[in-house]
């Protein structure tokens, strides 16, 4: 068969591959590759009032920079791991390259707008003596975030 080209299980057809080359198909599955479900997903996110969680982000008008793929995959590359997926920095800001990067799930739950600890005020709740009823209220949190981070469950030394 033709480089570019591919059989369509189904019909026994040639069809054009995608430009992108980051969708395969395997046992007549359409698998896509990680970064491309990641801009793909973000895109529907932004552009596609029928998506369910369109309100959250196109609706609040956070745009999406990316009109194709391989512009994406240019600024984001690939990511670094299994484990990382796409995240933006400033959760109001749009999809694009000053503001997203790969992150893991702990770095992206710190990232969240309900988050009131930086790494800095963890250590220093690590650190404080005193009952936890007391140290959560110098600190603005509750007494299980206090737990979690003294015995070592939630912002763990050594970060990610």
């Amino acid at each position: 068969m033709p480089k570019g080209k591919h059989k369509n299980h189904i019909r026994g057809e040639a069809h054009s591959w995608f430009r992108h080359g980051e969708v395969v198909y395997s046992d007549g599955r359409r698998i896509a590759s990680p970064e491309y479900r990641a801009w793909q997903a973000a895109k529907n996110r932004c552009c596609n009032p029928q998506s369910k969680d369109w309100v959250y982000y196109g609706g609040r008008g956070i745009a999406f920079q990316w009109e194709n793929f391989a512009d994406f995959l240019a600024d984001m590359g690939r990511r670094p791991s299994a484990r990382h997926t796409l995240d933006r920095i400033d959760g109001n800001g749009p999809y694009c390259k000053a503001n997203c990067r790969w992150a893991t799930r702990q770095q992206q739950s710190r990232n969240r707008a309900c988050v009131k600890l930086s790494p800095e005020k963890a250590a220093e709740i690590r650190r404080a003596i005193g009952r936890q009823v007391d140290i959560a209220a110098r600190h603005g949190v509750s007494q299980t975030i206090v737990s979690l981070i003294k015995r070592g469950v939630a912002w763990k030394i050594g970060g990610e």
